[in-house]
């Protein structure tokens, strides 16, 4: 798995968001809010 973060970062990327999507209610319950924005380098 560390090979492929390595080489793909999207990958790693992907994965993260997808963890916080499925914490995204339990953000709010404690009053959080989550949001991300992507940039074209």
């Amino acid at each position: 798995r560390l090979a492929l973060y390595t080489l793909f970062p999207e990958v790693r990327l992907n994965h993260l968001l997808n963890q916080l999507q499925k914490e995204q209610e339990f953000l709010h319950q404690h009053g959080y809010s989550l949001s991300y924005a992507r940039c074209k380098l």
